[in-house]
């Protein structure tokens, strides 16, 4: 049995998630030229020096908040779309609603495509979630593909770039429908039925991701 964490370790854990919701904040609304730290100490109500007992760096807070905001999304994203019957509804809605990311949250998408290794990161937070949508399909015969696992890169590197592409301004982020499309024909469906299936309009997500 775990032991319950004192007095002290709440304090220090709760300080910590007051400087993640402090940046994320800050990130989501101005973006990271305008993180200072002496501006999140103030707002997580801590001292400026005890900043670095919980973070080594601002760009360490920084990739902290990205990879909450991600697994964040990709649950959210993720579960909702798993409760479709058609696998190919769950991969449609699930890349349409990534690409939509970068619209709802342009500033913290714009940060997270410029961290180090975004693009695994992105990777990571979709591979359970797209591992079973694939495998059921395939399982279901819904779709034919050869190799999952090149499947599983190449839609993670091709919602990655939409999403820069919408953030650059050469997409705009309702032609994720147009990526879902191409997605679903390259697993095989007919192109009648990929086209119906992704042009369907999205159910609405709970909480902070909900707008579209």
């Amino acid at each position: 049995m775990e032991k319950e964490p004192g007095r002290r370790e709440r304090r220090k854990l709760e300080a910590r998630e007051r400087l993640l919701a402090a940046a994320r904040q800050v990130l989501a609304e101005s973006g990271e030229a305008n993180l200072r730290i002496g501006d999140l100490t103030e707002m997580a109500d801590i001292g400026f020096g005890t900043f670095y007992s919980h973070f080594e760096s601002k760009e360490a807070l920084v990739e902290a908040v990205l990879v909450e905001v991600m697994a964040s999304a990709a649950g959210a994203i993720g579960s909702r779309a798993l409760e479709f019957p058609d696998p190919a509804e769950t991969a449609s809605f699930a890349y349409r609603r990534f690409i939509r990311f970068a619209a709802d949250e342009p500033e913290l998408a714009a940060v997270l495509t410029k961290l180090d290794a975004a693009d695994d990161l992105f990777e990571t937070s979709l591979l359970p979630y797209a591992r079973k949508t694939l495998e059921r399909g395939i399982s279901s015969g819904r779709f034919d593909i050869v190799d999952i696992d090149l499947a599983l890169l190449s839609v993670s590197a091709a919602a990655f770039a939409a999403i820069k592409g919408v953030l650059a301004g050469r997409i705009g982020p309702d032609t994720g429908a147009a990526g879902a499309e191409m997605m679903l024909r390259a697993f095989g469906l007919q192109h009648a039925d990929a086209r119906e299936i992704a042009h369907r309009p999205m159910p609405a997500l709970e909480g902070r991701l909900a707008r579209a």
